[in-house]
């Protein structure tokens, strides 16, 4: 089972080593308003071709006994901790390292997509990268589970997410002490192992929904230089969650400076 580098995700989301200097240099002064040092966290989003040319997304199922987001689909990653010095991208390779031992020499970060708010308040900064070493990435010796963390590690579709079937769906709500609803998507998607099971185990399918879902959405229109199929935002008197920030004492979000009601 063969992984390579995705052209397209590369020639569409790569920046210049100076374009990545100038914006790790902004990413530690732009603070957004409001936004809690201390309530910020980063997740890695990362892409690989197999042969078959399509490109897929790594995902985890976290642990049942996680005291948040217990038995969610997940990207790897976390809060911010002293060691990261204040930047995202290290952040995002230390708790993938962590959480499934990927090797930070595999991959090679493409951008940072800007902060997105969760639904604790969190203001998540989305590292976007893709595989560099396929040959030692695709023995997947290095990956291993942490218990405590992480249930199990698979890949999806990244098209899956810019598709309006039966598998899509949506609800239209406003979170606690927020100014006007989001539109929170849904999607049942197909798992595929990081490891060829010979046992012939029953395929699986997961559910993705809220800030990840919205997250692949933005790498999926990006990636494919395409819209989705359906309207990521509500269509009137919302708002949509990329606009949406944490209040100054962090009990609540509020529209970004600039940013209206649709």
């Amino acid at each position: 089972m063969g992984y390579e580098v995705p052209k397209r995700t590369t020639s569409t989301l790569s920046t210049t080593a100076g374009e990545q200097k100038q914006e790790k240099e902004q990413q530690q002064q732009h603070l957004y308003h409001h936004e809690n040092p201390k309530k910020r966290a980063a997740v890695l989003v990362l892409l690989f071709e197999k042969q078959d040319g399509i490109i897929r997304v790594l995902l985890t199922k976290r642990s049942a006994d996680m005291n948040s987001h217990a038995g969610q689909v997940a990207f790897p990653g976390g809060k911010l901790d002293e060691e990261d010095g204040g930047d995202d991208i290290e952040c995002a390779l230390r708790e993938a390292e962590e959480e499934i031992g990927l090797n930070r020499d595999h991959v090679k970060v493409l951008t940072v997509l800007p902060p997105i708010v969760s639904a604790g308040f969190i203001s998540v900064r989305p590292v976007v990268c893709t595989v560099t070493d396929a040959e030692n990435f695709s023995k997947m010796d290095w990956l291993r589970n942490q218990p405590a963390e992480v249930e199990r590690t698979f890949s999806v579709r990244l098209d899956a997410f810019l598709r309006d079937d039966e598998r899509h769906t949506f609800n239209d709500h406003a979170w606690k002490n927020a100014p006007c609803p989001i539109r929170v998507h849904s999607f049942r998607v197909d798992e595929e192992e990081m490891v060829e099971r010979n046992d012939g185990g029953k395929s699986r399918t997961s559910v993705c929904w809220g800030l990840t879902a919205a997250v692949l959405i933005e790498t999926a229109k990006i990636v494919y230089d395409k819209e989705p199929e359906f309207e990521r935002d509500c269509v009137q008197g919302g708002a949509s969650i990329w606009d949406l920030v944490s209040n100054k004492d962090a009990t609540g979000v509020e529209l970004r400076p600039g940013v209206s009601k649709m």
